[in-house]
């Protein structure tokens, strides 16, 4: 029962969010691998010129029917208003919104909030890259927290080679597992711990982008914005993604951690993930992204126990920049039964740097013998600069 509430707990809250432009369905447009667009060769963070650009040209809705190049005009820092050096990307996020929880009978609680207000540089000299964030959330005990409400999820330098192709980076950095995207509540990322939200690890990785295969592996040495050290995780976590098309990738995934005194269960854990996942546009309007993992708990206190969770995720644009969503899950923690979970959400990219979505989900979850069913909804606005 402790480790399905340690799961549940913080499903609950939904109550901070991820860092922006990670999106997986961009798979539509080609791209099987995120180091064209972005700093993190493995996805999310600050974008380079090329993903400002592509921004503005095929996520965002255009009314004029004018050419989708001029929209890349507005693609720049604070909508091209402010020039950057070459050798500095500047970025930042706000994002705010209202949750809503309503668990079995008992009415809704709603919460207005803000989720993130982040601002992000790369600095570029030569083969060497500096990247870093810092910001505020509106709620306490973040992992990502260096001071009270203040975040700071990412600090790294790295080092490119090969014509870029690989990077190898040291300081605090995303977990590399897994699909990468903002949905960091569903039970792949929440189970895993890979999340782009606050469950960043300080270690070092070594990344490839090649044309058909890109991967990542990190040794993990823990996250030194929490304490005591009992609580920071080591060992490693690495995915290799191979795409054999244009609109098709497949790939899987591997984490193995240690800690002294596990940050949800309070005992010494040999945590494990292992698992496969894939990309599929079929049809350029429609994405099917997969994910399954298994996840085993091999604490102090009892036996080893292996769970499993997975994710089928459908993103169907209507129209250009107007996303209908729908995930179906669920996860099994070896005991206590198994939960599902299923979401719908709009998301609609419609103006320059700007979106809005609203989610509606719905799960049954296992707590020790009992079962909660548990409804929730999140409406959102996101700026990013």
């Amino acid at each position: 029962m402790k480790r399905s509430l340690a799961v549940i707990a913080p499903l609950l809250l939904l109550l901070s969010s991820p860092r922006a432009q990670a999106y997986g369905w961009m798979i539509r447009h080609g791209y099987t691998s995120c180091a064209v667009c972005h700093v993190d060769p493995s996805g999310a963070g600050n974008l380079t010129p090329y993903g400002r650009a592509q921004g503005e040209i095929l996520l965002q809705s255009h009314y004029s029917g004018g050419p989708p190049e001029e929209a890349s005009r507005a693609a720049g820092f604070l909508w091209g208003a402010l020039t950057s050096p070459d050798w500095l990307e500047a970025g930042g996020d706000l994002r705010a919104g209202v949750v809503g929880v309503k668990v079995g009978s008992a009415a809704v609680t709603n919460d207005l909030i803000l989720m993130q207000a982040d601002l992000s540089a790369t600095v570029s000299l030569g083969h060497f890259r500096f990247d870093a964030s810092i910001g505020a959330v509106s709620t306490n005990g973040s992992r990502a927290s260096v001071a009270g409400n203040l975040v700071s999820r990412e600090q790294w330098v790295g080092y490119s080679f090969d014509d870029d192709s690989m990077l190898i980076r040291a300081g605090r950095i995303n977990v590399p597992f897994g699909l990468r995207t903002i949905d960091h509540t569903v039970f792949v990322r929440q189970a895993t711990r890979t999340d782009i939200n606050d469950t960043q690890e300080d270690g070092v990785t070594f990344a490839y982008t090649g044309e058909s295969w890109h991967g990542e592996v990190m040794a993990i040495a823990g996250n030194y914005q929490v304490s005591p050290d009992g609580y920071r995780e080591r060992g490693y976590s690495g995915y290799l993604e191979y795409s054999p098309a244009s609109k098709l990738s497949v790939g899987v995934s591997s984490l193995v951690t240690y800690a002294a005194k596990d940050i949800e269960l309070n005992v010494s854990n040999l945590r494990q993930a292992h698992g496969v996942f894939a990309r599929w546009s079929p049809w350029t309007p429609l994405v099917l992204m997969v994910e399954a993992d298994l996840v085993v708990q091999g604490t102090s206190s009892i036996p080893s126990e292996t769970g499993a969770a997975t994710m089928l995720q459908a993103d169907y644009e209507v129209w250009q920049g107007l996303h209908l969503i729908g995930i179906a899950e669920s996860y099994s923690p070896g005991v206590d039964g198994t939960s599902y979970g299923g979401w719908l959400a709009v998301a609609w990219f419609f103006g320059p740097h700007m979106d809005v979505r609203f989610d509606v989900l719905d799960r049954s979850q296992t707590a020790g013998p009992s079962r909660l069913n548990v409804l929730s909804y999140v409406g959102q606005a996101h700026v990013y600069f």
